[in-house]
């Protein structure tokens, strides 16, 4: 045992953390983390709850053992200099000198990317016992908050593969499956959604907890780069990101980076490749803290690497090989382990810490002037309003559950208002921007207009590292109006945004007709199938004597006990009919097939998130199900996932940088042409095969549907649209389009568009900028185009979705594009 009865790492694993081809598991690292916390008084280890699959998900805090007795005296302080509501001079000059600057360390949200996690465990044992004036400082300045993983089911599944195959000619590869259940590569793209377990444990018990002003958050890239990046980022910042905040990332930045440079690191970059636009990834850039990023070049999981100089690797403007103000000291290539990432990573985390503490009353009065800029009326507009009256109720509580979530105060109307001059009715949310976190509600409610960084028209697009739209308005099609006028009105609290229950009118009657409009319509559907009542969809108008359901909407035979359930639960209004309809088609429980492609798919992963939020029965579908065949007997609908034509016909194959001959052959292939021809079967036999995005292309151009790729072949100073939000026309007539409005945004994200030669075209771009959010190049190569069709294919039917409509489990206005099509593929 080491100093205060701490356990040094390798005793309590039995070898040194880094060691080559050996990896703890996250029991072994949970368990450490308790007997550190259990030994020593500098540290407070909690269990904050359980992983999407049960995993304990732990937080340790680290302080000097007199901050720790006092952390809610602390956290007090932190957060009252964030929100300064009525705090004069004198007050908040003691707090900025009692106050302590609260760091967070997170790592291996990407869990092929291991250094973090292992590092975290020497990064605690150093804290817990380390005995020097330079420990001291960081002990009694700093409120230390470290995750070991944001991704402890990712941890288990990576430590399970690599140990199957360790030894072995397939030694050190990733799963070729997603590493969290659901959301794979895309976790850390869920910082404004909140869609994850994970996610809402960090927001809820970290973050929002505390705060921090500093959040470094541990990743790794390519083998053949940098060795370790750490911020300046590139241009664009998301532009609601404090200035405080920007030049904070600059400083800490390089402070890592010099840290790194005197102890002889080479290859170390900064300023390269990573941006700061959205807040998917960066959650604390707009709740009062910096976000660093570091990114170690990755070994095969704990198996170490060669690279020779002529294998280093130049893009985006930077080579490996060449000294630059932002790449002081190359590395001219040789051996890469783990334990060269962990001991980078080390150096970093150390360099974050001191900077913190030396600096402790400037990343405090940082948290203090942006606070009062933020409570500031006369820095943006007045306020957001959310109508009462919406389409879609569900989706107003989503929205709503999401800004609470995300620290933002939201006030619901007591009486009627003025704003601008358009009256609102009671019942209508408010957020008024000036607010501790109101930027961040801005943020999620304007439209984004993303800068054009070109040097001159000619000149390629300047790649952003993530989409650029997200107007969490447009995903979810609620409605929004800024107002920048300030106006009087009665407001209240929201603290628990609810849902309108929903009303059954004309009690007593035998059938019930409900509107396809609301998204929770569709799990009311799967409810009343599930158990065994009769469901129609009508082609007409429903006329009743108040109100006029739009073509799609459904009838249930019965069923009154589970209807008024279903209006408690979901908000769904029904109303009685005197008979059945008689414009309608029968409806079944449908079974879909998901495509799983032997590669981490994340598109595949949220898929499968979604049919599961919705009720929507489910089988995975892996290429040598396919090549099987009998697949009519198996789903009655097929999806395939965004997946290039190239991955779904060769597997592994078909993709870039990624070597077949390092897994096992069961995992190399794609359906093949044996699979491809049993689907072919499947469209002959009546089945219905929906295709997202980029898997349109093998609709196309394997099972010969009847439409054209017209956008194929443009480059990208031609046509170019990085994640933008888009306006589409929709025909809502149509069994896919039921329950749209004439004009909806859709994310174009490498989509394809169609000209229909046969088939029908359901959703179309408009013969103008279907800009709504984001970016957009060339525009008019869309204008006219169909972006979702339907073309028929023997006894069977192909629909294309050419677009991302269940996007990260963000894009829920574009929910029903699946929703109808399953539904109607099933019918």
């Amino acid at each position: 045992m080491s100093i205060e009865g701490v356990p040094a790492p390798e005793e309590h694993l039995g070898f040194r953390v880094g060691t080559d081809r050996k990896l703890a598991d996250w029991p072994e690292i949970v368990e450490y983390f308790m007997k550190v916390g259990e030994a020593s008084p500098r540290v407070k280890v909690e269990e904050l709850g359980e992983t999407t699959l049960g995993n304990p998900f732990i937080l340790a805090t680290v302080s000097s053992p007199e901050n720790i007795e006092n952390l809610e005296e602390l956290r007090r302080i932190q957060l009252r200099l964030g929100n300064p509501v009525g705090l004069g001079e004198e007050e908040a000059a003691e707090l900025l000198e009692k106050g302590k600057t609260v760091a967070m360390i997170s790592c291996s949200i990407h869990s092929t990317e291991v250094g973090g996690s292992q590092m975290s465990m020497e990064l605690l044992h150093r804290l817990a016992t380390e005995e020097s004036p330079e420990m001291a400082e960081v002990l009694e300045n700093v409120v230390f908050l470290l995750v070991p993983s944001l991704n402890p089911d990712g941890n288990r599944i990576v430590c399970d593969w690599y140990g199957r195959y360790l030894g072995t000619e397939y030694e050190g590869t990733g799963p070729p499956y997603v590493y969290h259940e659901y959301a794979g590569h895309d976790n850390n793209r869920d910082w404004y959604m909140f869609t994850l377990k994970e996610t809402q444990l960090t927001i809820e018990h970290v973050h929002n907890r505390w705060h921090p002003q500093i959040v470094y958050d541990m990743h790794q890239m390519g083998s053949k780069g940098p060795r370790f990046y750490v911020p300046p980022f590139i241009d664009p910042y998301e532009p609601n990101i404090d200035p405080v905040l920007t030049s904070g990332v600059n400083f800490m930045g390089v402070s890592m980076a010099d840290a790194l440079a005197r102890e002889g690191k080479g290859g170390v970059a900064t300023h390269w490749v990573f941006d700061a636009w959205i807040p998917a990834r960066a959650y604390q850039h707009h709740h009062g803290g910096i976000r660093i990023l570091s990114e170690a070049a990755s070994v095969k999981i704990a198996s170490p690497i060669e690279i020779k100089s002529e294998e280093m690797e130049t893009g985006r403007g930077f080579n490996p090989k060449e000294s630059r103000w932002n790449h002081p000291i190359p590395w001219s290539g040789g051996a890469w382990t783990l334990r060269d990432i962990i001991d980078y990573e080390l150096t970093a985390a150390w360099a974050c810490l001191q900077t913190a503490a030396k600096f402790r009353k400037r990343w405090l009065r940082g948290t203090l002037e942006m606070g009062r800029r933020a409570l500031d009326p006369a820095s943006g507009p007045y306020a957001f309003v959310i109508p009462l009256a919406q389409r879609d109720p569900g989706a107003v509580k989503e929205l709503t559950w999401v800004l609470r979530m995300g620290d933002v105060k939201v006030h619901e109307a007591e009486e009627p208002f003025t704003a601008d001059g358009v009256e609102y009715p009671a019942g209508s949310y408010v957020v008024l921007y000036a607010q501790a976190y109101g930027n961040f509600g801005k943020t999620l409610l304007e439209n984004q207009v993303y800068p054009d960084l070109r040097e001159s028209p000619e000149a390629p697009p300047k790649v952003p590292y993530d989409v650029t739209a997200h107007t969490l308005s447009l995903q979810l099609g609620v409605e929004v109006t800024q107002v920048d006028t300030a106006f009087e009105a009665k407001l209240k609290t929201v603290d628990e945004p609810t849902m309108p229950k929903g009303t059954v009118h004309r009690r007593g009657k035998k059938y019930y007709a409900f509107s396809s409009v609301p998204n929770y319509a569709y799990k009311a559907v799967n409810r009343l199938l599930d158990t065994g009542h009769g469901v129609c969809r009508c082609t007409d108008y429903v006329e009743l004597d108040d109100v006029t359901l739009k073509p799609g909407a459904f009838v249930v035979e019965g069923g009154r006990t589970l209807i008024h359930e279903l209006t408690e639960e979901l908000g769904v209004d029904f109303y009685g009919l005197d008979g059945p309809p008689e414009d309608c088609f029968d409806l079944v429980k449908p079974t879909v097939g998901v495509y799983r492609a032997h590669l981490p798919n994340a598109d595949e992963g949220w898929l499968r998130m979604v049919l599961e939020e919705y009720d929507y029965t489910y089988v995975n579908l892996y290429p040598e199900d396919v090549r099987a065949g009998g697949l009519r007997e198996k789903v009655d609908v097929m999806v395939f996932p965004d997946l290039t034509r190239d991955i779904v016909r060769e597997g592994m194959k078909g993709r870039r940088r990624m070597d077949p001959e390092t897994y096992e052959p069961i995992y190399r292939r794609g359906i093949e042409e044996g699979g491809n021809r049993e689907v072919l079967r499947f469209l002959e036999q009546g089945g219905t095969v929906v295709t997202l995005n980029r898997a349109c292309e093998y609709a196309v151009k394997e099972l010969w549907a009847g439409a054209e790729l017209a956008t194929e072949g443009l480059d990208q100073k031609e046509l170019y649209c990085p994640g933008s939000l888009l306006r589409v026309m929709v025909d809502d007539t149509h069994p896919v389009g039921y329950g749209f409005s004439r004009e909806e945004a859709i994310m174009y994200l490498h989509s394809p568009a169609f000209k229909v030669k046969d088939g029908y075209a359901v959703a179309w771009y408009p013969e103008a900028d279907p800009l709504l959010s984001g970016w957009i190049l060339g525009e008019k190569h869309l204008r006219g185009l169909a972006a979702v069709a339907e073309c028929p294919a023997g006894e069977g039917t192909i629909l294309l979705l050419g677009c991302m409509p269940h996007f990260r489990n963000q894009n829920r206005a574009t929910f029903k594009l699946l929703f109808n099509s399953i539904l109607y593929g099933a019918a």
